[in-house]
């Protein structure tokens, strides 16, 4: 089957459904079917595997806690024309298909099946699609199929998008994640490790987290906090941490992927302090994958991580006394933590890439796709 992956977000710059779409290509690739990906670009380095294509450029658009990287621009239109020009797919797999131009120009210029997956989450009104509504509903004749990677998802955008969903969760390579690598070399000690890993921006709950490990730090001594990737408040949330008199906070930038499981195979904690609009966590699933104990809020733990007390341990969000009690009884509590890990990590095999990318496979037949 020939597949074109859209993404509406920067291809160079990491992020929950950019990485998604890398890795289920990688996952089609390896089953033998042609996957392509296609998305706006700005000025990083665009990966060099003869199948990820730009199209056209990208600017800051403000969304409720995030700052995505997306193109706005209407004449993308000729863009998509000349790149399907001596091109054909039999499926067209637009992800959030309605932001932006990109998407809807394939939608209206692809001629295979036409799939959309919607993964943000919005507890109150979502504003794109209330300005954009006659468009939306415009386009959305055009799809064939709709997915939904969660519950929530489906629940957001079913209010403005009316469809049948069918539920197909992100992913997660876990072999990559489970395979056991040395620990980096600087946290080789014995002291315990808290771990954050994604993007910091203001919907991930830093803030949260941080106040939380400065109660957990008067209990447990000798915790350090390590915080892995890159977003535009890190400095101010750097900041904040000084100002609060934080020892042992550890803040690495970006950690290369072939890297990061050695961070998630060392925590002794993993911590998802969202505070809202998460459907699905991957660095949560990441986590799970790699055996590290995990605490998260219910922002996205009961879709990802399971059932609080089985699987890991789940906080109301910004309940920053809750968060610290939680990480303490992974840390004191090994047995117990080591229990919840390893019910995580069965649970996170569910969602390796492999059983994912069957099920849109079998969606995309059921849908009428048909290989060339």
């Amino acid at each position: 089957m020939k597949i074109l992956l859209v993404n509406p977000y920067d291809l160079t710059h990491p992020g929950g459904v950019t990485n998604h779409i890398f890795d289920l290509a990688e996952q089609f690739r390896a089953m033998g079917h042609e996957a392509d990906i296609i998305g706006p670009a700005g000025q990083g380095l665009l990966p060099q595997n003869g199948y990820t294509h730009k199209i056209g450029y990208t600017m800051r658009f403000i969304t409720p806690g995030d700052r995505a990287r997306i193109n706005l621009s209407p004449w993308v239109y000729g863009s998509v024309e000349k790149f399907l020009r001596n091109r054909e797919y039999d499926v067209y797999h637009l992800h959030e298909p309605f932001l932006g131009f990109i998407g809807p120009a394939f939608l209206k210029l692809g001629e295979g099946v036409k799939v959309g997956t919607f993964h943000t989450t919005r507890e109150g009104p979502h504003i794109g699609y209330l300005l954009g509504w006659p468009l939306v509903q415009y386009w959305n004749r055009r799809l064939d199929g709709h997915i939904a990677v969660a519950e929530s998802a489906k629940r957001t955008v079913n209010r403005y998008v009316r469809a049948k969903y069918r539920i197909i969760a992100n992913g997660v390579n876990f072999d990559r994640f489970a395979d056991r690598q040395p620990a980096p070399h600087h946290l080789t000690d014995e002291r315990p490790v808290v771990l954050y890993a994604g993007r910091i921006e203001s919907r991930k709950g830093i803030p949260h987290l941080l106040k939380a490990f400065q109660m957990l730090k008067r209990n447990v001594k000798s915790a350090r906090l390590v915080i892995v990737g890159e977003g535009g408040l890190r400095a101010m949330y750097m900041k904040q941490a000084e100002e609060m008199r934080l020892e042992d906070v550890t803040w690495e930038g970006f950690v290369a992927p072939d890297y990061l499981p050695s961070f998630y195979q060392r925590a002794d904690v993993f911590v998802s302090p969202s505070t809202v609009n998460e459907s699905f966590g991957i660095t949560l699933l990441e986590a799970m994958a790699a055996g590290a104990p995990a605490v998260a809020t219910s922002v996205n733990g009961t879709t990802t991580l399971g059932e609080d007390g089985v699987t890991g341990l789940i906080v109301p969000p910004k309940d920053e006394p809750a968060m610290a009690a939680a990480m303490q009884r992974l840390l004191e509590d090994r047995p117990f933590a080591t229990r919840m890990a390893t019910a995580a990590q069965e649970r996170a095999r569910r969602f390796d890439w492999a059983n994912v990318a069957n099920d849109l496979l079998d969606y995309y037949t059921e849908l009428g796709a048909k290989g060339r």
